[in-house]
C-alpha cells in the first residue's frame, strides 16, 4: 500500500467517502477510485490537499447535493 493509499483508508476511517473526497477536491470519483486501487498517483499539490484533509475535524458532507434538490435523471425514452 503506498502514501496515497494509506492516506484514502484514512480518510474512509474517519467517515469520508470517495465521492465527499473528490468534491472536496475539485475531481471526479473516478480519479480518485484510481488512486486507491493504485492504477494512478495525483499530483504534488492535490497530494498537499489531500493531506490536509486527514487533519480536519470537521464530519464529511453525507449528501451530495443540496437539500431539496434532487440529481436529475434522464427520464426522456426513445419512441420505437
Amino acid at each position: 500500500m503506498n502514501d496515497v493509499q494509506s492516506q484514502i483508508a484514512g480518510l474512509e476511517a474517519k467517515g469520508w467517502t470517495l465521492v465527499a473526497i473528490a468534491d472536496e477536491l475539485g475531481i471526479t470519483v473516478n480519479a480518485v477510485q484510481k488512486w486507491k486501487v493504485g492504477a494512478h498517483s495525483p499530483n504534488k499539490a492535490t497530494l498537499v490537499l489531500l493531506d490536509q484533509l486527514l487533519t480536519r475535524k470537521r464530519i464529511p458532507p453525507k449528501r451530495r447535493y443540496p437539500k431539496g434538490r434532487q440529481r436529475q435523471r434522464n427520464t426522456s425514452r426513445k419512441s420505437v
